[in-house]
């Protein structure tokens, strides 16, 4: 199994992440690439002493600054175990659910493995999430099952190693929110499951920096729109037999992220450019999707009341948003 860790400036996280990767017995099943993406602290220096210690487990790969999605599209290349895992340097792993996860893995053979995961919230309680309904331990069809199972998480999913190679899975560089792109451009491919009902990963939550913060998303706007931009075009792209089931899917995980990048720009500061953008996005969507667009609104109460006025709440609503999101 291949963890494939992004790694910007994780000098105070990454002895952490690793420390619970590597103290697993079995860990000469593993291969952990770290990524590292540019970092200007002592990220490189930390994992090539890991990398010293122990040799033929953990590897280094330096590279140009390129965004999340560039680590995880050379993790892919890279990547040798029959498992691929992403992860970021700011989280970590279960060790006593790693050591179980590498015994089962040699049972299972399915080209996405499911699991539980916990958010772990800085200065408060870990929440178990459970992520699915299935039978555990089984080698399941997919397209039997998809209708069944909520939005997969980055968390929470591992993906066999030679399907992402062999049908290019590869997401949009220097760019945030591309999880989106790794959790449904892969959706086409996929053909067994097997889920597996502990939690491995480990998410942090609640660091001030982080493009999930109110000030991150503020921030990363640019970042949303493209992603947007680019799921839309997948969607447009879907080979005309894809099944119904699988189409529902990838509908429900566009209109999620869509919905999103509605209500961070609900976050900004109020203007006339702003509303625009906000008007320029949905009409986009709609423009591809009706079925996208209508899960919008059953998904967040914003967009279905800015719609239903005709954007004319938008100066409303948007005061409260900042307000409560300041």
């Amino acid at each position: 199994m291949t963890f494939s860790i992004a790694a910007y400036n994780v000098e105070k996280y990454l002895d952490k992440l690793l420390k619970t990767i590597i103290c697993v017995p079995n860990n000469e099943m593993v291969e952990v690439l770290v990524v590292n993406d540019g970092s200007k602290d002592s990220t490189a220096q930390i994992a090539k002493e890991y990398e010293k210690n122990y040799a033929g487990v953990v590897r280094l790969i330096d590279k140009e600054n390129g965004g999340h999605g560039s680590t995880i599209n050379r993790g892919i290349k890279e990547a040798k175990g029959k498992y691929f895992k992403a992860i970021d340097g700011d989280d970590w792993v279960d060790s006593e659910a790693l050591e179980k996860l590498l015994n089962d893995l040699t049972q299972i053979d399915s080209d996405l493995v499911l699991m539980d995961y916990k958010t772990c919230y800085e200065g408060g309680d870990d929440v178990l999430e459970k992520t699915a309904k299935l039978e555990p331990q089984k080698t399941i069809d997919f397209e039997s099952v998809i209708s069944t199972i909520d939005y997969m998480r980055y968390h929470a999913v591992i993906y066999r190693t030679q399907m992402l190679q062999k049908n290019k899975i590869r997401l949009d560089e220097h760019c945030f929110y591309v999880d989106s792109e790794f959790m449904l451009f892969t959706i086409p491919f996929i053909k067994t499951i097997t889920y597996v009902p502990y939690p491995l990963y480990c998410y942090r939550i609640g660091l001030g920096e982080q493009s999930v913060s109110a000030a991150g998303r503020r921030k990363h706007i640019t970042d949303g729109d493209r992603v947007e931009e680019r799921l839309l075009k997948f969607y447009r792209k879907l080979p005309e037999n894809i099944s119904q089931g699988r189409k529902e899917y990838i509908e429900n995980g566009i209109a999620a992220h869509c919905t999103f990048h509605i209500n961070s720009l609900m976050m900004c500061e109020e203007s006339k450019e702003n509303k625009k953008k906000i008007m320029m996005s949905d009409k986009r969507v709609k423009k591809t999707s009706n079925q996208i667009y209508k899960k919008m609104n059953k998904m967040s109460r914003t967009v279905a009341m800015l719609r239903y006025t005709g954007y004319l709440s938008y100066t409303v609503l948007q005061r409260y948003k900042e307000k409560n999101n300041a």
